[in-house]
């Protein structure tokens, strides 16, 4: 095999200590307390094709993300939107991502690439550097012209493809690399070989490549081998070169970091107990490529001399050394590297956690660990085994991270306010809030079930776009104050977001160039100057091909104003075009295919519901194409379904129904953060009337840590016209959206 090694998207990660934007706590293995700064530097290198192309945009729409075992907790679109100061993190353990390019099953100029690395953050004084190689993920064929023989064979043309979609490769791109992404379960790549030899007789040619790999180039070569008869012509032997494009390499560098085993305590709170009731306590300890030291001390005498000594080396200890201090109840053991990432265990056995005298202070054991970068960690093991030994944090705590971390904790008229009692003895506990200047508090009682466990207070009828103050108080009213008072802390509501155009009352006209002349075009707007101008759009530019109006005003039904928006689907060039609108931009007619992008520019709130006013009429003799038949659920001949559903979203989605590359919506895509539907089956509302309609949004855990950017509302008289699908008689009306803040 030939290897060409190159390296065609770089994203580094660059990671210091500090404090900086929204963040997620990450529980295992990594679980430290505190924050850390995350530094993204995200280079694009294109140079796969014989044409440098694309860097630029490919930066622009690059997507990079940072995610736990939670979920994604910061994504950035375009290289230029990562912060320059960095991201603060909860020290833990993530995932940092990049991707970029389009995902396609077959394209000569859509490449995909991407990458992901594993990194920790572990101490106040961290310093850690991650590099994520973010590479073609494509499998490539391309075609060497350098064996082509014009003078054996004309007309060359070759096919190569998966079972989603193929490229030919002819005259005009026979020097073009081809870029496929393999469907689920599809490891080979076809391939069909035409020509017409030096004497005019035509041949085919076909194969299979099995078993292709991303990130290889399958170089097809030919050899003629002329024919023995002596007639002339010759026979036709293809080569397929397979040549990987790059070395794998992935450098992660970080600081070691410890956690408690299981559901023991956090990292650095006190082992409690009392002699004769403790259990073991195993503590982690990581480091990446490996140890260069790992020490175990105490400056406490006593406790030294229970140990048998105050340091101990424990990655160079003897065995005799390791028996030792296992007879006095301390433990150490290696454990199986997961990759990269080498793990020891010390564990403090039982025998000598009871074995220790009770007294007024807490033991203190100090480990610290380097990794063979020189790199260093510590962690102090903290043990009290009397009352007086406990150390309390405050005894009332407003657990204001959740504000950093949950986006959706706060939204235009409500806001759940997180709290934590850290002493079991505290009564009464409140939580009292107030809007900013004003002169009293509202008070909330607050139930907790036990010492150190957070509770979430949800309060409604919040005034939009208001700051708010709140806090935790508990015990007895003593002259005003109460015993235990948490600090004031502060939260904004969101405004509430109005629907531009919501009531259908502005109607306009374009003129759009079709493949059958000028065509004029009605939209549900006033300007289209660009595309933050028109809110609504809809597929009458596509369906004016045929001389049809898919969606237009309407007076037949109408909730408020004038009009209302109707839309009626049609049958157009023999096929189903639904009408539909949609929030977004028609963007192209692809032969008679559409490509759109769906969804607006938003304010980043937080809404419970979409509520619109509807009449739905589905029509009969639904048309069902055979081809589509898996991916619908209506019958050919029956009735039609009508739908509307709503997003927020990071991205406006791109969809495109031709078959050949067609991507719709999918509610399970990154971008999407919440979601909701409706659909109807039958008819909705009373005979010329509209009737009300609630559409709950349902987030998602990503709306956590990623405000929204655009919103998405799409309705359709036929549900699956993106695939042609539907009945030319079905209608709805549509009038007066709103989105509900409760």
């Amino acid at each position: 095999m030939k290897k060409i090694i190159k390296t065609y998207i770089v994203s580094a990660v660059v990671m210091t200590a500090g404090c900086l934007m929204q963040s997620c706590q990450s529980e295992a293995p990594f679980s430290v307390d505190g924050e850390g700064r995350v530094r993204l530097n995200v280079e694009v290198d294109s140079r796969l094709t014989r044409a440098v192309e694309g860097e630029e945009d490919l930066k622009a729409n690059a997507r990079i993300y940072i995610s736990n075992e939670k979920g994604v907790l910061n994504k950035w679109v375009g290289v230029q939107n990562i912060p320059s100061n960095g991201v603060a993190l909860r020290y833990g353990s993530y995932v940092a991502e990049a991707m970029a390019g389009d995902s396609v099953p077959a394209s000569f100029s859509k490449k995909y690439f991407k990458g992901a690395s594993e990194f920790t953050l572990e101490s106040t004084s961290s310093t850690a550097q991650v590099s994520v190689a973010c590479r073609i993920a494509n499998v490539v064929a391309s075609i060497d012209e350098s064996t082509i023989d014009s003078n054996l064979m004309s007309d060359l043309k070759v096919v190569i493809g998966n079972s989603k979609g193929e490229l030919t490769y002819a005259a005009d791109s026979i020097m073009d690399y081809g870029y496929y992404m393999m469907p689920s379960g599809d490891t080979s790549l076809t391939y069909t070989i035409t020509g017409v030899n030096n004497k005019g007789t035509s041949f085919t040619k076909t194969g299979e490549i099995k078993d292709v790999q991303p990130a290889h180039n399958y170089r097809f070569m030919f050899e003629y081998i002329p024919s023995v008869d002596g007639q002339g012509g010759a026979f036709l032997t293809v080569i397929v070169a397979d040549e990987e494009l790059y070395e794998d390499e992935v450098v992660i560098v970080g600081k070691p970091a410890f956690s408690w085993a299981g559901n023991d305590p956090a990292i650095n709170s006190q082992i409690i107990g009392k002699p004769g009731q403790f259990i073991d306590k195993t503590l982690r300890v990581y480091a990446y490529n490996g140890f260069r030291s790992l020490t175990m001390t105490t400056d406490d005498s006593s406790l030294a001399t229970i140990l048998g000594g105050s340091e101990f080396e424990l990655t160079e200890i003897s065995e005799a050394g390791k028996t030792a201090l296992a007879t006095r109840g301390v433990t150490f053991t290696e454990g199986t590297p997961t990759g990269n990432l080498c793990k020891y265990y010390i564990t403090f056995t039982s025998s000598f956690l009871n074995s220790l005298p009770e007294r007024a202070t807490e033991y203190v054991v100090n480990v610290e660990a380097v990794d063979i970068n020189g790199k260093k960690g510590t962690q102090p093991v903290r043990i009290a085994n009397t009352d007086e030994a406990i150390v309390y944090a405050d005894p009332i705590i407003v657990e204001t991270e959740l504000f950093e971390k949950d986006f959706t904790a706060v939204s235009a008229t409500s806001a759940s306010i997180p709290l934590k009692i850290t002493n079991p003895d505290v009564e009464n506990p409140m939580l009292q809030y107030r809007a900013s200047g004003a002169g009293s508090w509202e008070s909330v009682p607050v139930s907790f079930t036990r010492a150190d466990i957070a509770a979430v207070v949800k309060v409604s009828g919040l005034t939009p776009s208001t700051v708010y103050e709140y806090r935790l108080v508990a015990g007895n009213l003593i002259d005003g104050a109460y015993e235990f008072e948490s600090g004031i802390n502060s939260f904004t509501t969101e405004s509430k977001y109005i629907i531009p155009n919501a009531s259908f009352e502005d109607w306009g006209e374009y003129t759009a160039k079709t493949m059958l002349g000028n065509k004029t075009v009605i939209y549900p707007g006033l300007s289209r100057e660009s595309h933050e101008d028109h809110f609504w759009d809809s597929g009458n530019e596509g369906a004016a091909t045929a001389n049809k109006v898919l969606t237009n005003k309407s007076t037949d039904m109408v909730h408020s104003g004038t009009y209302s928006a109707r839309l009626a689907s049609d049958a157009a060039l023999g096929i189903i075009a639904a009408g539909n609108i949609f929030t977004g931009y028609y963007v192209k007619t692809d032969g008679t295919n559409g490509v759109l992008s769906v969804g607006h520019t938003y304010d980043g709130s937080h809404p419970s519901k979409l509520r619109v006013y509807a009449n739905y009429r589905p029509g009969d003799g639904a048309i069902v194409k055979g081809e589509n038949k898996q991916y619908v659920d209506i019958v050919n001949g029956g009735s039609d379904h009508g739908q509307i559903y709503v997003a927020l979203t990071t991205a406006p989605i791109e969809i495109r129904t031709n078959p050949s590359n067609r991507k719709l919506f999918d509610k399970t895509d990154m971008e999407v953060l919440a979601y909701g539907e409706v659909t109807w089956k039958e008819a909705f509302g009373q005979d010329g009337q509209l009737q009300l309609v609630e559409i709950p949004l349902g987030y998602n855990e990503r709306a956590k840590t990623n405000k929204p950017t655009h919103l998405v509302i799409v309705c359709s008289a036929s549900k699956f016209g993106d695939y042609f699908c539907g009945s030319s008689k079905s209608v709805m009306y549509l009038d007066d959206f709103e989105l509900v803040y409760e």
